[in-house]
């Protein structure tokens, strides 16, 4: 029977919207599976005139059928909570924008929605270390991340800096010596205490803005120039991971709307709610099962000469292992395996010296990157939105109060055993001042002195995924608390804290609530680059081994690659999404000469 299509692109995110355009470009007819929906502001603030205001909604409401479309959450306070957790994806949420997939040592949250990841991502764009790529096998050349920054900007923008209150048009905000008060205060204070840490733990620390793909305003540039006329430049609202409200961030779903789907010409047709299922192989091609949750679940069939996966590190690794087990594909036994974290670790400050103002400003500004018992690892500042501010500033005092507790205990005993004396003012609480002004604060001034660290690292990629009663499965060797990645990392960011005026931290889910659990918002791996199909699942182009052939064969399967994060054998120890990007294009580019 004919193919229903060229080829078929399961996932939108970064890899599936590299393959789709590089597709279109050769005049293939390709179909896009995505699991999730239509994700756009609601927000009448910084968007374009009346007339062309939200075209996506416009377009996907004509198609047949009806493509839904969902609205960030709102309001941008805690009331708006209840409407955040509504848009996490559940067995009965198949339209949420937030899957939280727990497993037994970590969590791991990623997006589900068109555009996928650079949905919720932190538009950080950046390149790893070279020695960082060689550690893992990765063979991506100068040539391969050029190609990758000349393709975010023609399909999504140029990269800005933005660690100012207010955008400053053709100034160097590298190092604003007489105005640095410009700056926005976490990005200072982080700037700061790297500077303080240095001296302590005898390394360097770093810091630079980093590279970030969101709409500033610049009256010399073309982007910042429309933005100027529309409003869409970041306002600073620091909810990026939830959505931009005014429009200023580069999501796919823009790109894939802008550059394909709008115009049927250019071959390129999207099915939202399609959970895919399983890949089976036929004659000359592929078959693709998935439910389709616009028609009540049901199973549809769809077939193609090429298919690309790029559903993620969860979804590709979970599709391929159900093919296999279900006898659709033959693949290798290295599937599932070289998970990595990326090192992906979150921390507080409590009580910072100087405020730091965590809910304005882009949601990473600066970066402070170093080496540490042999181990590369970037530090990032986080904001903390203010729908967040409320809870994350009562469970940080929950936790605070614990951890002081317990020292006091310790201070106690010691001094009960004549180890030492403690101050005696530690014995007895603070009065409260009758005209505190805390009691009336605003969700700002929650969190005005709370910092949020953002890290990643060199871990040792040694997670693997499994189906167990047809639902993936994550676990270890080892407790992962005992990585030695996450002891560099504890050991840089309690200098840091020390250094801001403040008390460390952990993520509630490390220490405060029982044994350490990581929440990963970075999965790599799992259909790991190799050589030969003893080491891994695809070769250097992303192509899937046959898994048929003897071990250490570099046979592969025709028309079948990955080119999504899961292909990554192990950290970058950076936001990974240049990377994933560089990866994929290489990828795509070899499959379409």
């Amino acid at each position: 029977m004919p193919f229903n299509f060229d080829a078929i692109v399961i996932g939108t995110g970064f890899g599936g919207t590299v393959a789709a355009t590089r597709l279109a470009q050769k005049g293939k007819k390709v179909l896009m599976l995505e699991r999730g929906t239509w994700w756009v502001t609601p927000s009448k603030l910084g968007k374009a005139p009346p007339s062309t205001r939200d075209p996506i909604p416009v377009w996907a409401k004509k198609q047949t059928p009806q493509h839904p479309v969902q609205y960030w959450t709102r309001p941008d306070h805690r009331q708006g909570l209840g409407n955040f957790f509504s848009a996490v994806r559940s067995g009965v949420n198949k339209d949420g924008l937030y899957q939280y997939s727990m497993f037994k040592q970590a969590d791991i949250l990623t997006a589900s929605g068109v555009g996928g990841g650079s949905l919720i991502y932190s538009n950080v764009t950046v390149r790893p270390e070279a020695e960082v790529l060689q550690g893992i096998g990765l063979n991506l050349a100068d040539a391969d991340y050029q190609a990758a920054y000349k393709w975010m900007e023609e399909n999504r923008g140029r990269l800005n800096h933005i660690v100012t209150k207010i955008p400053l048009p053709g100034r160097d905000v590298t190092n604003l010596t007489t105005d640095d008060y410009l700056y926005l205060d976490r990005a200072r204070v982080l700037r700061d205490a790297a500077k303080l840490s240095e001296g302590k733990l005898g390394i360097k620390l770093p810091w630079k803005p980093l590279d970030l793909s969101l709409i500033e305003y610049d009256p010399h540039r073309p982007d910042g120039g429309d933005a100027a006329k529309v409003g869409t430049f970041c306002q600073r609202q620091g909810r990026c991971i939830l959505g931009c409200l005014p429009s200023a961030r580069h999501t796919f779903s823009k790109t894939l709307y802008t550059k394909l789907l709008f115009d049927p010409a250019k071959g390129v047709a999207l099915s939202p709610l399609a959970e895919v299922r399983e890949i089976r192989q036929i004659a000359g091609g592929y078959e693709v099962t998935y439910r389709d949750h616009r028609d009540d679940g049901d199973k549809k069939t769809v077939s193609a000469p090429m298919v690309f996966l790029c559903a993620g590190t969860l979804g590709t690794t979970e599709i391929l292992l159900r093919s296999r087990e279900r006898g659709g594909l033959k693949l290798t036994d290295k599937l599932g395996t070289h998970f990595s974290t990326n090192g992906d670790f979150g921390a507080f400050v409590v009580g910072t010296t100087k405020p730091v103002h965590s809910s304005v400003g882009p949601i990473n500004t600066c970066q402070v990157s170093t080496k540490m018992g042999g181990l590369h690892i970037k530090v990032e500042d986080s904001a903390v939105p203010e729908m967040f501010a409320a809870v994350t500033s009562a469970t940080l005092n929950v936790l605070d109060n614990f951890a002081q507790r317990e020292m006091l205990k310790m201070k106690m005993k010691n001094a009960f055993l004549g180890i030492a004396m403690p101050d005696l003012q530690d014995f007895f609480p603070k009065l409260p001042d009758t005209h505190d002004p805390e009691r009336n604060q605003t969700e700002g001034e929650m969190v005005s002195n709370i910092f949020f660290f953002n890290v990643m690292g060199q871990d040792d990629a040694s997670g693997k995924f499994t189906l167990k009663n047809d639902r993936l499965d994550l676990d270890w060797d080892k407790k992962i608390g005992e990585t030695p990645v996450f002891q560099q990392i504890e050991t840089l960011l309690k200098s840091l804290a020390e250094s801001m005026g403040g008390r460390y931290v952990p993520f509630p889910l490390w220490k405060g609530l029982g044994n350490k659990k990581l929440v990963i918002t970075h999965p790599l791996g799992g259909c790991p680059i190799a050589p030969t199909s003893f080491d891994g699942v695809v070769d250097e182009l992303g192509r899937v081994f046959d898994g048929s052939k003897p071990k250490g064969s570099t046979d592969v399967l025709p028309g079948l690659f990955v080119v999504d994060g899961s292909s990554l054998p192990g950290a970058v120890a950076t936001n990974p999404t240049l990377t994933i990007a560089a990866q994929a294009l290489k990828a795509v580019n070899a499959a379409l000469p």
